[in-house]
């Protein structure tokens, strides 16, 4: 095992996407810490939140708002559905599509996991200032933006998949 001092670890370290990554793990960490209890992932959390936002909304709108593969929305919906937390209606002006609707169960969730959400906001960025976090979202973004422009948009079917 190498030292922490050591010369590959430092070469590591000075990599955005390493460094990238080990800031992911750590911060959803925290999340399935602070929501493994409600049985609630990351990508679900986003779902949820995009439908809340955006009532009517159709799949293909809400998997490419969060960057989930256009075949991985189906079965976080499906999931979603089965628990009661999402309803799928025809859409009015296509029946051949879906718009999606948030249950009062899923409504009802919606208000913890914003508690929830905002502590974990808090606790993972509690070494910042305001002005600091402006900032390093500001910066996030922008890497964001970068990458999509080098390997395209992350939700297309040969896009990068979020995961928990």
């Amino acid at each position: 095992m190498p030292s922490e001092d050591s010369p590959g670890l430092a070469r590591l370290e000075g990599l955005i996407g390493y460094t990238l990554r080990r800031a992911q793990v750590a911060v959803s960490r925290s999340f399935v810490e602070l929501f493994a209890d409600l049985d609630v992932r990351q990508s679900q959390l986003g779902v949820l939140t995009v439908i809340e936002g955006s009532p009517g909304a159709r799949p293909s709108q809400v998997g490419a708002a969060i960057g989930i593969k256009r075949a991985n929305i189906g079965p976080l919906l499906d999931a979603l559905e089965a628990r009661a937390l999402v309803r799928r209606e025809p859409d009015p002006t296509d029946r051949r599509s879906q718009s999606l609707f948030l249950t009062e169960a899923g409504e009802a969730l919606m208000a913890e996991l914003h508690r929830r959400e905002a502590a974990h906001e808090e606790r993972i960025a509690a070494f910042l200032n305001p002005d600091e976090r402006t900032v390093f979202l500001d910066f996030l973004r922008r890497l964001e933006q970068g990458a999509r422009e080098v390997v395209g948009d992350l939700a297309g079917d040969e896009g990068a998949e979020e995961t928990d």
